[in-house]
């Protein structure tokens, strides 16, 4: 099995959501609506986040939106959205973490609700920072 990322140009973001980049709406879905499908492709298409495509053998086996945050202390990497069932991106944590350091990033971050938080934390050494929280008004 060899799994492969690649970032996906800004100007082929349409043909990427046609093969399959689309489900990553799935994933905007668990930012309580922050951010729609079609929302998200508009940044992609801008270059304001990358899209990332995962590969097993050569077949897309899942997606990723990535954003680099330059914070005082500390450049990370942060993934967005994430739509790549199957433990296929844990498979893929150490590619990701080489392209952070490529980038002169420090650390990884995500985003991820408590049922995606357990899972990473059972197979990889995150460690919550904090958690948003929010109150509708």
């Amino acid at each position: 099995m060899n799994y492969q990322l690649h970032i996906v140009p800004a100007a082929f973001v349409g043909r990427a959501w046609a093969d399959g980049a689309h489900q990553l709406g799935r994933a905007c879905a668990t930012s309580g609506g922050e951010i729609t499908g079609e929302q998200l492709k508009l940044l992609l298409s801008r270059g304001e986040r990358d899209l990332i495509r995962i590969d097993l053998d050569g077949q897309a086996v899942g997606w990723a939106v990535t954003r680099i945050d330059q914070l005082p202390n500390v450049r990370a990497l942060h993934v967005c959205e994430l739509y790549a069932p199957g433990g296929h991106w844990l498979a893929c944590s150490a590619q990701l973490a080489a392209m952070a350091r490529a980038n002169g990033c420090t650390e990884l971050r995500c985003s991820a609700g408590p049922a995606q938080q357990r899972l990473y934390q059972r197979h990889l050494p995150w460690e919550p920072i904090y958690t948003t929280m929010r109150m509708p008004l």
